[in-house]
């Protein structure tokens, strides 16, 4: 019997639960346009200064890299703000209702398509 198996789906047997992770390091890259390109090594690779940036092909340069070595307890705190606080820290309320109104009318007028 032939098993069909999806590319990329991992592997097909199970895991050892004795294996702990590999131990790595978080670097990240900043592109000239302005955004940031994060990227996991193994702890013991080496690093590249330059990295292209996978949505403008620039050079991006290392801004930042975690030489705790995979530890949690080093590990870089990500803040866990929603989509409508990050929408707040950029605009105020009445800021917001005035750029929803706005838009708003935009669709109503029919000069912009919903796609």
């Amino acid at each position: 019997m032939i098993r069909a198996i999806r590319a990329g789906g991992g592997p097909q047997y199970p895991q050892p639960a004795t294996e702990a992770p590999a131990a790595r390091r978080t670097v990240v890259f900043v592109c000239p346009q302005g955004h940031n390109v994060e990227l996991t090594f193994a702890a013991d690779a080496d690093t590249p200064e330059v990295w292209e940036c996978p949505k403008h092909g620039t050079d991006s340069r290392v801004w930042y890299s975690d030489t705790s070595a995979g530890t949690e307890d080093n590990a870089v705190p990500r803040t866990g703000k929603t989509h409508w606080e990050q929408l707040c820290s950029r605009r105020s309320e009445p800021e917001l209702e005035q750029l929803l109104a706005e838009r708003l009318s935009v669709l109503r007028a029919g000069r912009v398509s919903v796609s």
